[in-house]
């Protein structure tokens, strides 16, 4: 029996166990071919096998039509998809009608993407239809006609924690991915998903099969058929494919009766069966057919749609997108494999010819990678790699080792004893990293100048020219401002603080005043490095979804801030300090005229938050802000910023007492509050001293002085705090030296407890770490308290008194070691012992440091590293 006839007699057999129904489609088609000139090319979105067939039926039928599946509105597009400049990956963004996510922004659905890798049989098809003279269009249902529901339904279901709107595709195959008679054929083909499934069935096949699209495109409908079959009208009506394919089936009978020629239509398989059904007026394709109204559906309904760059890391199904191959870049090598063997391609020196000299270019190229990263792979190990590579696909009855083979051979004969993770001061997971660059890609289209844009990334790139930054390029730059004295600078900071908030990656901050950080703000200049790329045009098209403009996104983003601070509830996590940081950061970019809404939760918080500390820096940050009003052109809120401090204040009036009751442990926390709340309140007299005419609330200025010295001269307060606000009151001038120097004895006499006394020192000597020199009588106090302590006493509380020392400076350690040795008799040198670093002992040093820490993580411990951070 001959080859053709063997094959003759399997089809038969396979269609005689087919559903009856699918054999009629299938007739169906044929029918369409011969009596119509209509050929349906069912493909598999992002499939390089499809892709080979495409081209392989435009350039035998040269069809008069090429008509794809995507919404009408981007046909107008085909002229910038078809420029020389294009090149893919690539996508058509969609937006509908804003929704609630912020105002003037739209849904988290009311953004879709069409994305087009140059293996796409979309892209394949525009450029083989170009190259035949085919009218070229696409005839879906338009996005903007598409409600809210469908659109969510078609943004496909990402894996947890990898919801990215700007994987959001207007291409979805959640069906063929939940598809009980696709998992019954995994099972049955000891495949592992629908993935493996569908490289088993149609991406392995050989180049030569693959032009033979014939063969290729009844197979691939007889696999999505299968498919349809699970899910009944009912689901289908309600997603919106019905309409969808009422729609494609009304312009593809347009076009066959508009041309002599052949029409070829390219869509998602998953819809072959429901247009042959409509097409052929086959009973079962009424469903489809009753939408369609009487009279057609008249002209391609006008919506807005933009080209975007796209890349391959947003393509990767294995990275939450939610239509097509996973792997991009190994797909992207497939298809330029097999159009080399078959004479597509003019450039063969490009690359390998054909799957199986592919396989081992992959091989090397991850070996390469790994070991470009500390990650060494042999020859010997390559070797083995391609050898099993190719079992394995003879095992699995596979015409060449496809994707799953070849991670299969990596896995096996790549990894090692430590498993490419890598050590200390190595890269880290060099072999994993190494195969993502393989077959994940690392691929970014580029569009050409002046195609259309987004309206969020056209107004970012207005706005960036405005204020004279340059976008023509990519180059790095730095702009160096004086936002206080030059109001330029200050339009020029204030987009940059705007692209950095919401997230665009154009600048960064590098030096200078941060005033939402709260550091820097002694400094009258700041440095911002910058450069506009096409990933901040990526980055912009992720936040399309949030609105069309920066300040409609911004706006977004702190209604998502203040819907957390606000959610969080007293005790739970609502900060006075947090809602000051977002009233920082609005007056920063500029949207000072939202400021009501957040003022009125900051007033809200300070009726609730018990947190002194988290009081005190808000009202520390606030008051900054007033400093900074004309900077930050704040002018008309400077008012209501004093009045906020003042509002503070007297939360911490009230609060106040709180910090005497505090545990020796965090009695360092409790003393930096303090000085942080004596320096609001010397800052905001010197403030009522400055012209304006507005005053900080000298009530709640003289409520907290008064609740501070009532904390300082209690009985009952922690000892640590009462030598702080001693000592505080002393260099206010509040405080007599008599007075300081009597209590000081007191706290420190023979008969007090030695721990209670080292704690009251301490806080003393963070507080005002020179009193110890400048008071002569205090220095003799300390000196008779401890020469007083036994043995053991001194040994105990060493450790807190060598701490309460740390807060001198240097210069002053040198001066109070003299001034000990001169009561003691002894020589300066033995006392004040200076130890010399060198160079490498500070290597060794960060070297054991880094040791320390991997062996942290590695016994699980690394959050004991983390929480001394945090």
């Amino acid at each position: 029996m001959t080859g053709a006839a063997a094959a003759a007699r399997r089809s038969a057999a396979v269609r005689d166990l087919a559903p009856d129904r699918l054999r009629s489609a299938a007739d169906a088609v044929g029918r369409l071919r011969s009596e119509r000139d209509v050929y349906l090319a069912p493909v598999r979105h992002h499939s390089p096998a499809c892709a080979v067939a495409v081209r392989a039926a435009i350039e035998e039928l040269r069809p008069a039509a090429v008509l794809i599946e995507g919404p009408e509105e981007f046909t107008r597009l085909v002229p910038d998809l078809l420029h020389e400049a294009t090149r893919p990956p690539v996508a058509v963004l969609s937006l509908g009608e804003p929704g609630p996510a912020s105002d003037g922004g739209t849904g988290g659905e009311g953004a879709g993407f069409y994305p087009l890798a140059s293996f796409s049989p979309e892209w394949v098809a525009l450029r083989a239809g170009h190259a035949v003279g085919a009218e070229l269009a696409f005839v879906d249902r338009s996005f903007g006609e598409r409600s809210a529901a469908e659109r969510a339904v078609a943004g496909g279901e990402p894996a947890a924690g990898q919801e990215d709107p700007f994987a959001r595709t207007l291409m979805s195959e959640r069906y063929l991915a939940h598809s009980e008679a696709v998992a019954a054929l995994a099972r049955r083909l000891g495949c592992r998903d629908h993935d493996e499934v569908w490289d088993h069935l149609f991406e392995t096949r050989p180049s030569t099969h693959l032009a033979d699209w014939r063969g290729m495109f009844d197979d691939v409908f007889a696999w999505a058929a299968l498919a349809r079959l699970d899910y009944e009208e009912s689901v289908l009506a309600a997603d919106g494919s019905l309409d969808r394919e009422a729609r494609m089936a009304a312009r593809v009978a347009e076009a066959a009766d508009r041309h002599a020629g052949p029409v070829l239509l390219v869509t998602g398989a998953f819809h072959t069966l429901a247009l042959v059904e409509a097409l052929s007026g086959a009973p079962e394709g009424e469903a489809v057919r009753a939408r369609q109204p009487e009279g057609g559906f008249g002209p391609p309904t006008p919506g807005e749609a933009w080209l975007v760059r796209y890349d391959h890391e947003r393509l990767d199904g294995l990275r939450g997108y939610g239509a097509g191959m996973p792997s991009p870049g190994y797909y992207e090598r497939l298809h330029a494999a097999h159009l080399r063997e078959l004479g597509f391609d003019a450039t063969p020196e490009a690359g390998p010819a054909g799957p199986d000299a592919l396989a081992t270019e992959v091989l090397v190229d991850v070996a390469r990678g790994a070991a470009a990263r500390g990650h060494a792979v042999s020859l010997p190990q390559v070797s083995a790699a391609a050898q099993a590579a190719t079992r394995l696909a003879d095992l699995r009855e596979r015409a060449f080792p496809g994707r799953t083979d070849l991670l299969d051979a990596v896995r096996s004969c790549y990894v090692q004893d430590d498993g490419g993770i890598g050590g200390p001061g190595e890269p880290e997971r060099p072999l994993g990293l190494a195969v993502a660059e393989v077959f994940g890609g690392r691929a970014l289209g580029d569009l050409p100048p002046g195609s259309a844009s987004p309206p969020l990334v056209r107004d970012a790139r207005d706005r960036v020219r405005a204020v004279r930054l340059v976008v023509d390029d990519s180059v790095p730059r730095t702009a160096r401002l004086d936002a206080r004295r030059t109001a330029s600078h200050r339009a020029r900071r204030q987009v940059l603080a705007l692209l950095d908030f919401v997230g665009a990656g154009f600048g960064q901050l590098v030096s200078g005043p941060d005033h939402v950080a709260g550091r820097g703000l002694g400094q009258i200049t700041e440095e911002w490095q910058y450069c506009w790329t096409p990933l901040v045009e990526a980055r912009l098209v992720e936040m399309v979804h949030l609105g069309a403009t920066l300040d409609a996104v911004a706006l977004a983003r702190l209604h998502e801030a203040e819907a957390r601070l606000a959610g969080a509830g007293p005790g739970a996590g609502a900060s006075v300090d947090g809602v000051a940081r977002l009233v920082a950061q609005t007056l920063v970019i500029g949207l000072g005229a939202h400021l009501p809404r957040i003022v009125s939760l900051l007033r809200t918080t300070l009726d609730t938050d018990r947190d002194v500390d988290s009081v005190v820096a808000g009202a520390r940050r606030l008051l900054g802000l007033w400093q900074a009003r004309v900077e930050l052109g704040a002018q008309e809120h400077a008012a209501e910023l004093l009045d906020l401090v003042g509002q503070a204040l007297a939360t911490a009036a009230y609060l106040v007492g709180d910090l005497g009751k505090v545990r020796a442990e965090d009695e360092d926390a409790a003393i930096g509050t303090l000085i942080g709340l004596r320096s609001l309140l010397r800052d905001a007299a010197a403030a009522d001293g400055e012209t304006g005419g507005e005053r900080v609330d000298a009530a709640a200025r003289v409520a907290v002085a008064r609740e501070l010295e009532r904390l300082r001269d209690g009985d009952g307060t922690a000892p640590g705090v009462a030598g702080a606000l001693l000592a505080l009151g002393f260099t206010d001038g509040a405080v007599p030296e008599d007075v300081l120097v009597t209590r000081v004895r007191g706290a420190l006499t023979a008969g007090a407890d030695p721990g209670t006394a080292v704690r009251f020192l301490g806080g003393v000597m963070r507080a005002a770490p020179d009193l110890i020199l400048h008071a002569p009588e205090m220095f003799d106090a300390v000196d008779e308290a401890l020469r007083a302590l036994d043995r053991d006493a001194f040994l105990a509380v060493l450790p807190d008194l060598r701490r309460a020392f740390t807060w001198l400076r240097p210069t002053e350690t040198h001066r109070l070691a003299r001034r000990v040795a001169e009561r003691t008799g002894t020589r300066v040198e033995q006392v004040d012992v200076r130890v010399a670093l060198a160079e490498q002992d500070l290597a060794a040093g960060l070297a054991l440091d880094r040791e320390l820490a991997a062996v942290l993580e590695r016994d699980g411990l690394a959050h004991w590293v983390a929480g001394g951070e945090a």
